[in-house]
């Protein structure tokens, strides 16, 4: 069962009370309409209803109801007769029906930016667990199918040949030494203890001791108002777009702040996702110190009321003294302001890049000090293998995943969901 994106998110314990009836506030507008007019016409109807025979001699009297309203009265005696509504209803709803054909573009240019639980609801029945499984279909085949070949052949434990090969393969995946011998010595030991003797055993042990690997705490922290999420790592991990599709699923106002002033277009970027969300951005021009930035943002949020606040930063990490430099300024500049904040701390990590990304991660952490990673691009790999090293090793929990372009392919990251997906075809 995927991880829902409505038990993501740890919120105050008097958000949720008020949030719960927001989400409901764009059903009920029609609900509080026809109810509000049930509500007069029933305590009128309810009275007349059993006295139905003395109302039809009053109905011929139409020159006394010209003098008074007539919409009531003839409501009221017309409503009590069962066959003549059900003939008014019929000319009603053809009525209605071109009414309705009109603002169907509407509906379909609101699809394009649905809201939080439209989406979430939308994910669970297309099959989040389907996108996942496809977008580390690269994954699996560069190294699933060396593993079947090796399991087939499994029969005994103690083989250390079958356990060097296991290590070989999955140090080509990009699992890292240290986790590969990590991961490959807990299951020996365990495929002793339990006298494992069968490829079927084999698989489900490796699933099992994968997600263990993987589980971490992964809710996101959004119990403060305003709620600072700094959003850092190296240009081209996709840290701008994935700001831009988190606050579709966010709860609550959200505000951008531009704090990438170094990247060409980075400012810009923002401010298009920005439009497309119909969030506000703090900017400012480029080459602007990126802690002032910060700063005016905060500012801004507390001033608007904003839930939310998503502070972009820049990822140069080619010159990388001065881009942690310049992260540790803005990160003491958010604290002076709220103490405790940032709240969150999220770093994206570009799965194609292995190894790279997870050296990049373990430079982040020891700056800015991680609260989880957002793994991207996991469709364009084979190197699915890296979240098993990120975890084990920069010991910062994977909070969400992304495996394409679509503001849908972002979810919350589930640890038995992603280690079924990756050996699942064993």
């Amino acid at each position: 069962m995927a991880r829902s994106w409505r038990n993501f998110f740890r919120r105050s314990k008097d958000e949720p009370e008020v949030q719960s009836p927001t989400a409901t506030e764009t059903e009920a507008p029609p609900e509080a309409e026809g109810s509000a007019n049930g509500d007069v016409a029933v305590p009128e109807v309810d009275a007349p209803e059993p006295v139905a025979p003395e109302d039809l001699p009053e109905a011929p009297s139409v020159d006394d109801v010209d003098a008074e309203p007539v919409g009531p009265v003839q409501e009221e005696d017309f409503e009590p007769v069962e066959p003549p509504r059900e003939e008014a209803l019929e000319p009603e709803e053809v009525e209605s029906e071109p009414e309705v054909a009109e603002p169907l573009p509407e509906p379909t240019a609101i699809e394009e930016e649905p809201g939080a639980e439209a989406i979430a609801e939308e994910q669970e029945s297309a099959g989040w667990f389907g996108r996942l499984r496809r977008g580390l279909t690269r994954s699996r085949e560069s190294f699933v199918g060396q593993l079947n070949a090796a399991v087939a052949e499994f029969k005994d434990a103690e083989d250390e040949e079958f356990w060097e090969r296991v290590e070989e393969i999955l140090v080509s995946a990009d699992v890292g030494v240290p986790t590969t011998a990590k991961l490959v010595a807990e299951l020996e030991q365990e495929a002793l203890r339990r006298n494992i003797t069968s490829g079927a055993e084999l698989k489900r042990l490796m699933v099992e001791h994968a997600t263990r690997m993987l589980e971490g705490p992964v809710e996101l922290d959004v119990s403060h108002k305003p709620t600072v999420i700094l959003m850092v790592g190296v240009n081209g991990t996709g840290k701008t777009t994935t700001i831009g599709k988190l606050s579709r699923f966010l709860p609550g106002t959200t505000m951008f702040a531009a704090g990438d002033t170094f990247r060409a277009a980075a400012i810009e970027q923002l401010q298009q996702w920005g439009e497309r969300t119909s969030t506000p951005v703090v900017a400012r021009d480029r080459g602007a110190d990126a802690a002032a930035v910060a700063h005016d943002s905060i500012e801004a949020a507390r001033r608007e009321g904003t839930d939310v606040l998503l502070i972009d930063t820049a990822g140069r990490l080619h010159t990388k003294v001065n881009l942690m430099a310049e992260l540790d300024k803005v990160h003491r500049v958010i604290g002076r302001q709220i103490p405790g904040a940032p709240h969150e701390v999220l770093m994206t990590v570009d799965a194609t890049t292995g190894q790279n990304g997870l050296r990049q991660a373990k430079m982040f952490q020891e700056v800015a000090g991680l609260t989880g990673i957002i793994l991207t691009k996991l469709d364009g790999t084979a190197k699915g293998g890296i979240a098993l090293a990120i975890a084990n090793e920069v010991g910062v929990p994977i909070k969400l995943i992304s495996v394409g372009e679509k503001v849908e392919d972002l979810h919350p990251f589930d640890a038995r969901e992603f280690a079924e997906a990756l050996f699942g075809d064993l």
